[in-house]
């Protein structure tokens, strides 16, 4: 725990307290100003009603507390914040309504209860995304780091050593970074030099296939010391993740669920993809014009672009602008084979074909596949069913028959236009294949409808300003 973190989490009782008395004044004065909409009729006086307000702002304080928000973690999402504020001062708002409703001699205004719960949620997060912009700029300025030992295959050190120093916010200081192929006592020894000349706060072990002999070894050093461990999970681990325990005839059983997008789940799910992608083709639809006007005054050939893509064990036709030259594009004779040609040049490994620069795709492609216009399209295979808004990516059928069998997991749902390998490879163009399995199987199995707005939001955010580093 550092004392940053702590001082914080105390500033944010305070503000939220504030808040809270700053969105019940505010709703007291705007219920007179709605009069004509809805005439007053009882009285009440402010100072009465602010005793009131003093009396509940602790309840809804000790709401917060229950839901994670003060437990002292200096680098929690501001998505997650807020969603947990909206529900906490709604079951506040829902014992302020079974205490008052009824009573109107003790809290005569309804209209107030409401107004104040808003601006209760309003004001509660604005001070929040404040206190986080504050915190960030700390921690930009090394205030408040973790010290973090990081354990690593040889191959990953650079990418993750870049990755902890382009984002501070994370709130972690890379301390020290060993390999895990070096011998188990050597290995505890330089982590016991470092302990005792840097200091560590956390560690984390990020080779998932790191032999569990030596992994218990690390976490027994972890727990020794006080520690905090944190590791990656190999393709088993995460698959059991989502567990749940019930009985037959008496005997406990641990049941791997295989995903929450079950029942009402996937009901929820499908109800927001036809709300979202209705919403995106109608207020796309001007990009959409002015891109078909562009592929065709720059080449020759169709404006669209379509080949079989995989999806839940079967195929669909999948529709995107075209972003190559029509006598390059995949389905024409010279096009298959320069494609044949390029494959040779392929910057991933795995199944996957990624070629660096291609000569294929003209410049109104690169500028669409850069910005992603180019997959616009999808919200039509979205509308219809074929996609989600939210899901594993969408791959191309041929590059499917060389690991469905091993991999059918992450068919057992709709593929999305966007996703958490999507959002990771933004950020990361050379994510692997196993990385990329491990996230979309991490997704099936922890799905909620906060994570997939937390996607959505990121996704923005990459749209409105994050390039990739790679050119693909």
């Amino acid at each position: 725990m550092k004392r940053s973190e702590l001082l914080f989490n105390l500033i944010s009782i305070v503000v939220d307290f504030l808040m809270i008395i700053l969105a019940g004044t505010a709703a007291f004065y705007l219920r007179f100003e709605l009069e004509e909409v809805r005439p007053i009729l009882y009285n009440l006086l402010f100072a009465d009603y602010l005793r009131i307000l003093i009396l509940v702002s602790p309840i809804i304080i000790c709401l917060l507390a229950i839901a994670g928000l003060y437990n002292l973690k200096g680098t929690r999402r501001i998505v997650h914040e807020l969603s947990r504020i909206t529900l906490s001062t709604s079951s506040a708002l829902l014992l302020v309504v079974v205490l008052f409703f009824f009573n109107q001699t003790v809290f005569p205004s309804r209209l107030i209860i409401l107004l104040t719960w808003v601006l209760t949620i309003v004001f509660i997060s604005l001070g929040r995304i404040v206190l986080r912009i504050v915190q960030v700029q700390m921690l930009r300025q090394g205030i408040g780091l973790h010290r973090l030992a990081v354990i690593v295959g040889e191959d990953k050190k650079e990418d993750l050593v870049y990755q902890i120093k382009s984002r501070p916010e994370t709130g972690f200081r890379a301390v020290g970074l060993f390999d895990s192929q070096t011998d188990p006592q050597e290995l505890i020894r330089k982590l016991e030099e470092l302990r005792i000349n840097t200091g560590i706060d956390e560690l984390l072990q990020a080779d998932p296939f790191l032999d569990q002999e030596i992994a218990a070894r690390i976490l027994l050093f972890c727990r020794d010391y006080g520690i905090r461990f944190n590791f990656v999970p190999n393709l088993f681990e995460t698959s059991t993740t989502n567990v749940s325990v019930e009985t037959i005839s008496g005997m406990p059983i641990i049941v791997l669920k295989g995903t929450p997008l079950e029942g009402w789940g996937r009901a929820i799910k499908r109800l927001m993809d036809v709300i979202i992608s209705l919403l995106g083709l109608i207020l796309s639809s001007p990009i959409i014009l002015l891109t078909a006007i562009a592929i065709k005054l720059e080449s020759k050939g169709p404006i669209f672009f379509h080949q079989p893509r995989a999806a839940r064990l079967a195929s669909f036709e999948c529709y995107k602008f075209r972003s190559m030259f029509y006598e390059m594009s995949e389905g024409t004779e010279s096009g298959d084979r320069l494609r044949a040609e390029l494959e040779k040049q392929n910057s991933r490994q795995g199944p996957f074909v990624k070629i660096k620069n291609d000569p294929r795709v003209t410049k109104v492609g690169r500028f669409i596949r850069r910005t992603k216009i180019d997959e616009l399209p999808q919200l039509w295979h979205i509308l219809r069913g074929q996609m989600s808004l939210v899901g594993p990516r969408v791959h191309m059928v041929k590059e499917v028959e060389k690991f469905q069998d091993n991999y059918k997991k992450i068919f057992i749902i709709k593929p999305g236009a966007t996703g958490l390998t999507q959002i990771t490879q933004a950020y990361n163009p050379e994510l692997s294949f196993e990385e990329e399995i491990r996230l979309d199987s991490f997704y099936i199995e922890n799905w909620s409808i906060w994570l997939d707005f937390y996607i959505i939001f990121k996704t923005i955010l990459i749209l409105m300003g994050r390039k990739s580093k790679v050119d693909y």
